[in-house]
């Protein structure tokens, strides 16, 4: 994990160089803008008046920062927040102006319908809320102050299906280079031929001359290893007037392979001289595998079998909206891949850059998906109304953008898209292939239509006989669950009677009677006791035993996976809650993640853990703390991947059982207080436990953070879990207790969440927060101030507790 760490290091500060305008230069423009939620008349102009607007850093979501209100137009899908028209401003300083250079600005997101200037010249518009741009400043900038403008307008909503945030979310990029360079976003590396012991790389690219007289440069391209090290290097020379397209192939001997048990990564270095003085240079990550989709067969990663253990996730990462920190979107990864995953769904749209570097260096396949619909809206004033007009440029960039990562896999055109035709279909596919014919294509709940290679599933594949059915019509097409399975957790909830949505929860456009005609086709999941034993929770709280379904529970859907070899493996829906699609007010999500907004496991984590981890683990659930539940029979679960689990309650054996197809071990267990233990075996050796005790009254607050030293550069983050602890340090599970927050210093809050769905309290401005069943995350950022942060917490009836963090300056 630290050379994942470092590799991350060492890309992010590669594009955090000190500007300069010899050559290629990039440089992170973050900080400092200027920024107001108004629309004034003449913002565009350079000497308009800014200085009365906030100063903040970007990325920047303002939709988060709003109050939660019923009748916010974004509605059940926007999470009730608001949207609105910003303005964003910023000055560059140049002290002179090369002749040689060209000058752009680069944005990796705004959403959504953005315009951009400098000193007064509009640089263009642009839709999309999830591709990046970049606009050529060179005609228009001066030596002295240039002022950059942004108004992004998202005064119609709703605008998509689920949150989309508002603003500049993403980072953006100075960049200078000179006249004759690299068109980064055409080169393409290709592995056509992989072993073991040889891999034929095919390199195309191509170099731009902007310069009036004819270029004559050598190129020299590196292969470097991960360990820096030069693997194969070649020198051209090559004269031409425009632009020179390039077209190699490289040996690379014993390589190492990319796989997500693996992740091995290799530099394609590109030095273009004239004259012997460097004018560009530009390096691009790939990685060597093989990935081969063999009908009826299954997926094969260099040459070996691979079930896609893959998760689907929207962009945001719930108290901070969809403006996330390169630090937070690593601990949420990290946690994924310590569950086991190795595979990610991007949810309905491009991600930022950085996703797909850490899940090349993390080991993560991707499936990378472009657009949620086509030519309808899906969603009122979504990009559906720009469709026509930019589809065919959007999915160039975006598979241009991609295409060098190992880490993705395969193509999605496209995700429930309404009413869509076979022919349109067709022309998606075909465009996606113009740029790249190296991976498969595929649509969620695209079955339908002949153009995909692999069909993608979504709901209707979770009835039964749904894909075995689909497998005898074509046997040709492996199946993939481009959305599979559908279940329901909220954290430190349980019920022991099953619950199925459209009978016991409807979503808006379900009605309960609808569940007679659907009850056939469904994987019912029996009841863990005839009478429910826990009472009175909440119906828009899901319980924590895998009982509360749509349509298949994990268990059975992962059996069907390793059952069928056609059907390769799944993108469940979703690895964490997500903000929107919450069915109605009050409520910020519909608790379908496998971890909640602040970021902490449910049991079902653990249940996947016993699925796809090789790691020996045992996991055991309910928490054991059941005020006058004594005597009551208590379904107690066990999850693990070993053969056989033992149960222990106050040091008493209650029986040792072996693991099968059920995917979890039950007892029935008299509640008693005291201390709960499973043991987990293989070969009749013990290779888990774990233990549960019962909790007395709360006492105070334990403070852990993933971090105990910041650095003060203003983009470090850590993360602060807030637990309820009874005198004993013993975790109370159903505490609510209020809790009130300060830090100061050298680092402030970004966001607070308990994981409560029901919570509509600010994630931004409130620093009281009640704990949900027994915990809150604090996310703080440093803010560039040397010294010390304390963060302190109290609560009511609760002791106080501090912790000190020391900043450092690298």
């Amino acid at each position: 994990m630290k050379k994942i760490i470092l590799f991350i290091g060492v890309y992010l500060a590669l594009c955090q160089v000190v500007f300069s305008s010899e050559g290629r230069q990039v440089k992170s423009i973050n900080f400092d803008w200027k920024f107001t939620l108004t629309n004034p008349q003449g913002a565009s102009a350079k000497a308009f008046d800014d200085t009365k607007w906030r100063t903040l850093d970007l990325p920047h979501d303002w939709s988060i920062e709003g109050e939660f209100k019923k009748e916010n137009p974004s509605g059940t899908s926007g999470t009730f927040l608001p949207g609105g028209i910003g303005w964003y401003r910023k000055d560059i300083e140049l002290e002179k102006i090369d002749p040689n250079t060209v000058y752009s600005i680069r944005f990796d997101g705004v959403y959504l319908n953005s315009d951009v200037w400098i000193n007064g010249f509009h640089l263009g518009f642009h839709p999309n809320g999830y591709l990046g741009f970049e606009y050529d400043l060179t005609p228009y900038l001066i030596e002295g102050k240039n002022t950059i403008a942004v108004k992004v307008d998202h005064s119609k909503l709703p605008s998509g299906r689920w949150y989309t945030g508002s603003g500049i979310y993403r980072n953006v990029w100075w960049e200078t280079k000179d006249k004759t360079h690299l068109l980064e976003d055409d080169l393409f590396i290709t592995t056509p031929q992989v072993t073991p012991k040889k891999a034929i790389l095919h390199l195309v690219a191509s170099i731009l001359n902007q310069k009036k007289r004819k270029a004559k440069v050598e190129v020299q391209l590196n292969i470097l290893d991960k360990e820096g090290q030069l693997v194969s290097s070649t020198v051209k020379k090559y004269q031409f007037q425009k632009q020179q397209e390039i077209a190699l192939d490289f040996e690379v001997e014993n390589p190492n392979l990319w796989s997500p048990k693996s992740p091995s990564m290799y530099t394609m270095e590109t030095i273009i001289t004239h004259n012997g003085e460097e004018i560009d240079c530009y390096s691009t990550t790939f990685g060597i595998r093989k990935v081969e989709w063999k009908p009826n067969e299954g997926v094969f990663l260099n040459d070996e079998p691979i079930l896609i253990k893959g998760l689907s996730n929207h962009q945001d990462a719930g108290p901070l909206g969809v403006a996330v920190p390169e630090d937070v979107l690593y601990r949420r990864l990290k946690m994924l891949k310590d569950m086991g995953c190795n595979a990610l769904r991007t949810a309905h749209h491009p991600f930022a850059p950085e996703f797909y570097t850490m899940c090349d260096t993390m080991g993560f396949m991707v499936m990378d998906e472009a657009f949620d619909g086509w030519w309808n809206t899906k969603a009122k004033f979504d990009y559906g109304l720009h469709f026509e007009e930019y589809w065919k440029k959007d999915l160039e960039t975006f598979i241009k953008r991609d295409r060098n990562h190992p880490s993705v896999v395969i193509w999605s055109v496209g995700n429930e898209v309404k009413g869509y035709t076979n022919e349109q279909q067709k022309l998606l596919v075909e465009e996606a292939k113009k740029w790249d014919t190296s991976r498969p294509v595929t649509q969620g709940r695209g079955y339908k239509g002949d153009h995909i290679d692999i069909a993608g599933f979504n709901g209707h594949g979770e009835f039964k006989n749904v894909l075995e059915k689909y497998n005898e019509d074509h046997p040709q097409k492996l199946i993939i669950g481009t959305e599979i399975t559908h279940t329901l957790q909220t954290r430190g909830v349980y019920r022991t009677k099953t619950w199925y949505r459209t009978k016991d929860n409807p979503a808006p456009w379900e009605k309960p009677e609808h569940f007679k005609k659907l009850e056939p086709k469904i994987y019912k999941i029996e009841d863990l006791s005839e009478e429910e034993v826990f009472e009175g929770i909440s119906p828009k709280y899901q319980s924590s035993y895998d009982n509360s379904i749509v349509r298949i529970g994990v268990r059975d859907d992962w059996n069907r996976v390793e059952q069928m070899d056609f059907y390769v493996g799944n993108f469940r829906w979703t690895g964490f809650d997500y903000l929107g699609e919450s069915f109605n007010w009050p409520a910020r999500t519909a608790n379908f993640g496998i971890i909640d907004l602040a970021g902490f496991p449910k049991d079902h984590y653990y249940l996947y853990q016993s699925l796809w981890s090789d790691q020996p683990m045992v996991h055991l659930l309910p928490h054991w703390s059941h005020k006058g539940k004594e005597g009551v029979k208590i379904p107690v679960v066990v999850y693990t991947n070993c053969d056989e689990a033992e149960l222990f309650l106050n040091g008493a054996s209650l029986g040792r059982k072996p693991m099968n197809e059920s995917r979890q071990i039950v007892w029935q267990v008299p509640y008693q207080k005291g201390e709960l233990k499973a043991v987990a075996y293989m070969d009749d050796k013990i290779q888990a436990s774990k233990t549960i005790k019962t909790a007395e009254e709360a006492y105070t607050t334990t403070l852990t953070t993933d971090k105990r030293v910041l650095q003060a550069d203003r983009k470090d983050v850590l993360h602060c879990e807030v637990s309820v602890v009874d005198q004993n340090g013993v975790f109370v599970p159903d505490a609510s207790n209020e809790l009130q927050f300060k830090v100061t210093g050298g680092g402030h809050l970004i966001g607070i969440e308990n994981g409560d769905i029901l919570d509509m309290s600010s994630s931004k401005y409130d620093l009281n927060r009640k704990a949900f069943n027994g915990r809150c995350l604090l996310i703080i950022q440093s803010n560039g101030q040397k010294g010390n942060i304390k963060i302190e917490v109290e609560g009511e009836g609760l002791k106080s507790q501090q912790l000190i963090i020391n900043t450092i300056v690298l």
